[in-house]
C-alpha cells in the first residue's frame, strides 16, 4: 500500500491504446505504476498525480522485479508486435512466451496477488490460429508460478487507437469493393474499450472470485461482414461488400498489407484470428458488464475523428519513429528459437549439450571449451581465436541458464549481451534466447555471415533436439 492508503497496480503495456486507457481508469483509485519498454515513452512521459513511469526490458526478468518492487497487483497487456531490437530473428508467439515467463516469475518473487491478463476468445473444436492459441499459451505461462491469474478473453477491442479497429476503418475508407473471405461470415462479439476497461476493474482485487477464464463481448453478435457494412455507414460511404466461398486467407493478408500500409506483424495475426465457431461461456464478469455495454456502432463512432473519416490516433504514434531511430542507432540483435524438450530434461542440460555439439557441429572451423568457472568459450581452431566468451550468471538455475557475453573477436567492447536457456511450460520447450547482443562486426556484414550461420547452427540444433524428443 502507498502512503496514501491506496493499493498499488502495475500495468505492464501501459503505452498502448488499451493500456492508456486503464491507467487513466486507475488512477481514481490506486497508484499506478506504468511500465514500459520504450524508452522514448519513458523519457516522454510526465508523471502525474498516482500516476509513475517505469521504463522496464521485460525481457530481463531482473529489470521486471524492479519494475513490480513494491505492487500489490497487476494488469498485463503485453504483445511483441512493437520492434524491440535492430534484428529480431524470432517468431512472435516465442518472444510472447518469454516475456509472460519472465513477468511470472518476477510477480511471484515480488508478492503480487494476482495478474489480470487481456487476452482473445479461443473458437471451439480443434483448428486454432496459431495468434489464438499463442494467447492460450500465455495464459498458461502467466499462471504457471503460482500468482492468481484472471484471463479476460476478448475479440475485437473497439476503441481510439486500436490497431484491429484501425485495419478495419482504413480499409472501408480506401477500398470501394471488399472482398472477404468465408471466415468473415462467422459471428464473434466486438467490445468496446470502456467496457473491457470496466471488466478489469471490476476483477481487480478479487483473485479467488475471479480467478482463471472469461469470456468477455458486447451486447451483439456480428460477422465482420457485418462490421464492415457498418463501419461503411458511419463513415458515409458506399462500399460493395463480397464475402466469396473461398479465398486464400495470405492473398487477404498481402491485398490488406498493400491497401493499408500496415505491417505483416499486424495484419498476419488479424486475419489468421478470423473467428470460428466462437462460442461466448456464461460467466459472472460478462454478466455484470452486460447491462451497459456499448454496441459496435456507438463504440466506433467514438473512436473516429471528427470527420468520421479516420481512426483517431494511437497513443505510441508519436513515439515510434523515435523508438526505432534509437533502436537502429543501438544496433542490438536479439534472436529466440523454441526447443522441443527431451522428456527428464531442463535448460541445464539443453545449454551443456548445446556448446558441447556445437563444437562438433562447426568442426573443423569451430571449437568449444568450457570453462572452470562454467562459461564457455566458443573460438576458431585456426588461427587460435575466442570469437565469443560467455559467463555463466550467478542467477543461473537449472530451469534458467544465463550466460552474459563478456569477450570475444565477435563481441562489442560494451557488451552487456546475454545467452539465456529458459524452460517452460512446464518443461516442454527450452528457449534459446540471444538477447541485446552487440555484434563488433560492421552491421551489414554481421547481416550477411554471423546472422545467416547463427540462425541456420540454432534451426539445424532444433532439428537435432526434436527428433530426439520424438
Amino acid at each position: 500500500m502507498s502512503e496514501q492508503g491506496r493499493g498499488r497496480v502495475a500495468v505492464a503495456g501501459a503505452s498502448g491504446f488499451i493500456g492508456t486507457a486503464v491507467c487513466r481508469a486507475l488512477v481514481a483509485r490506486y497508484e499506478v505504476v506504468a511500465l514500459t519498454r520504450s524508452p522514448a515513452r519513458a523519457r516522454l512521459a510526465a508523471s502525474a498525480p498516482h500516476l509513475h513511469w517505469r521504463r522496464c526490458d521485460l525481457f530481463d526478468v531482473d529489470a521486471v522485479s524492479a519494475g513490480l518492487r513494491g505492487c500489490d497487483y497487476a494488469v498485463y497487456l503485453v504483445h511483441s508486435n512493437a520492434p524491440s531490437s535492430r534484428l529480431t530473428q524470432a517468431a512472435a508467439r516465442d518472444m510472447d512466451l518469454i516475456l509472460a515467463d519472465n513477468f511470472a516469475r518476477a510477480a511471484a518473487a515480488c508478492g503480487v496477488r494476482q495478474i489480470v491478463f487481456v487476452s482473445a476468445l479461443i473458437p471451439e473444436g480443434f483448428e486454432i490460429a496459431p495468434l489464438l492459441w499463442n494467447r492460450r499459451e500465455v495464459e498458461l505461462t502467466l499462471a504457471a508460478h503460482g500468482t492468481p491469474v484472471s484471463a479476460l478473453r476478448a475479440g475485437l477491442v473497439v476503441g481510439p487507437g486500436g490497431s484491429g479497429l484501425g485495419l478495419l476503418v482504413d480499409l472501408v475508407r480506401r477500398l470501394p469493393l471488399l472482398a472477404l473471405p468465408p471466415e468473415a461470415r462467422a459471428p464473434t462479439r466486438p467490445i468496446a474499450l470502456d467496457d473491457l476497461v470496466r471488466a478489469i476493474l471490476l476483477c481487480l482485487e478479487r483473485p479467488t472470485d475471479y480467478r482463471g477464464v472469461f469470456d468477455l463481448g458486447g451486447p451483439e453478435w456480428l460477422s465482420y461482414t457485418e462490421m464492415v457494412s457498418q463501419c461503411a455507414e458511419v463513415m458515409g460511404v458506399r462500399r460493395w461488400v463480397l464475402t466469396l466461398p473461398w479465398l486464400p486467407l495470405g492473398l487477404v493478408s498481402w491485398v490488406a498489407r498493400r491497401v493499408s500500409g500496415a505491417g505483416a506483424a499486424l495484419v498476419g495475426p488479424v486475419v489468421e484470428s478470423l473467428p470460428q465457431r466462437i462460442r461466448l461461456r456464461d460467466n459472472p464478469l460478462q454478466r455484470a458488464i452486460a447491462p451497459e455495454a456499448l454496441a459496435f456502432r456507438r463504440a466506433l463512432v467514438q473512436s473516429l475523428t471528427a470527420d468520421g473519416r479516420h481512426l483517431l490516433p494511437s497513443p505510441r504514434q508519436p513515439i515510434q519513429g523515435e523508438d526505432r531511430a534509437q533502436l537502429r542507432e543501438a544496433s542490438r540483435v536479439r534472436s529466440i528459437q523454441r526447443i522441443i524438450l527431451p522428456p527428464g530434461q531442463d535448460a541445464a542440460w539443453v545449454a551443456g549439450n548445446y556448446f558441447s555439439w556445437l563444437g562438433r557441429c562447426c568442426w573443423p572451423l569451430v571449437s568449444s571449451r568450457a570453462c572452470d568457472d562454467g562459461g564457455w568459450e566458443v573460438g576458431l581452431r585456426l588461427p587460435r581465436v575466442v570469437l565469443l566468451r560467455l559467463r555463466l550468471g550467478a542467477a543461473s538455475t537449472a530451469q534458467r541458464r544465463v550466460y552474459h557475453i563478456v569477450g570475444g573477436l565477435l563481441a562489442r567492447r560494451e557488451g552487456g549481451g546475454r545467452f539465456e536457456f529458459h524452460t517452460l511450460l512446464e518443461g516442454r520447450y527450452t528457449m534459446a534466447a540471444i538477447h541485446d547482443y552487440a555484434p563488433a562486426l560492421p552491421w551489414y556484414l554481421y547481416l550477411w555471415t554471423q546472422a545467416v550461420i547463427h540462425l541456420g547452427v540454432m534451426r539445424r540444433y532444433q532439428g537435432r533436439l526434436a527428433r530426439l524428443a520424438r
